[in-house]
């Protein structure tokens, strides 16, 4: 049953903020609890943008047990919905009728000395990029084999949900959302020759970093790391619950909003 409700709306598109007053109204009226802070209770985020807000909205989830409906506003929206009218979807939501799809989630780990200095977790991507002008050296170990030793302004480590985002961006493949699996891909590598690889998500994957960088997490947060640093990639126990009022199956979303194959032949 779905009671507590918050509203994350991206407040540089004014459309939202109107639209956000309007749900306050509705959603009292269908006698539902509108909060002024998500918590550990809320059962449903309401997220009015595009991709980003709705990665903003996830780092804010408490638990995973809370349902994620993106309403398209923004520019991208891949993960959200796009809806002719929103009170009549979450009519369909409250009464079951939804297609619940959950995403896996990455940890990152930032240790130095055996000391854990900062742990993150991330739907999308795990960027770790150059702080400053200068290029970082990376070296990748999967299961004790190093898979990567090169130079450059970063690298983007992406989860299927991930990988039609800053990884597709950078020409890593894409991965089917269910498919449990890391995508590493590089960003400006020096080098002639340079290929994303897909590592199976059961195992950790270690990055050394030389120079001075920064981790960043779904864009959202960031900490500072150096050439001490040693990056720890795994599968997080933490799973991302999306809401779509649509089965729309997922190639033809690639069609939809990138032209994937669109009028090929």
């Amino acid at each position: 049953m779905i009671e507590r409700i918050y509203i994350l709306n991206n407040k540089r598109i004014e459309e939202t903020e109107k639209e956000k007053e309007k749900l306050i109204d509705f959603l009292k009226k269908e006698g539902k609890t509108v909060q002024q802070d998500i918590d550990e209770n809320t059962d449903l985020l309401i997220t009015l943008g595009g991709d980003g807000t709705l990665l903003k909205g996830f780092h804010l989830v408490k638990i995973d047990r809370t349902l994620i409906f993106g309403v398209k506003f923004g520019k991208i929206g891949f993960m959200t919905n796009k809806v002719s009218d929103i009170k009549e979807s979450l009519k369909d939501i409250f009464d079951g009728n939804f297609v619940l799809s959950e995403r896996m989630v990455i940890g990152g780990k930032v240790v130095s000395d055996g000391k854990v200095l900062y742990d993150d977790f991330s739907l999308n991507e795990i960027v770790i990029f150059r702080k400053g002008i200068r290029i970082i050296g990376i070296r990748g170990l999967f299961d004790g084999d190093e898979f990567l030793k090169i130079r450059a302004d970063g690298i983007i480590i992406s989860t299927p949900t991930g990988s039609t985002a800053h990884n597709l961006s950078s020409g890593g493949p894409i991965l089917f959302p269910e498919i449990e699996a890391i995508v590493v891909s590089l960003v400006c590598p020096y080098t002639l020759s340079s290929r994303s690889i897909v590592l199976p998500a059961d195992r950790k994957i270690y990055f050394e970093i030389d120079g001075e960088g920064e981790i960043i997490f779904d864009g959202q947060r960031k900490f500072d790391i150096n050439s001490n640093c040693i990056v720890e990639i795994s599968k997080s126990e933490r799973k991302a619950r999306l809401v779509f009022t649509e089965n729309v199956k997922f190639f033809e979303r690639l069609r939809e909003r990138f032209g994937f194959f669109k009028n090929f032949v």
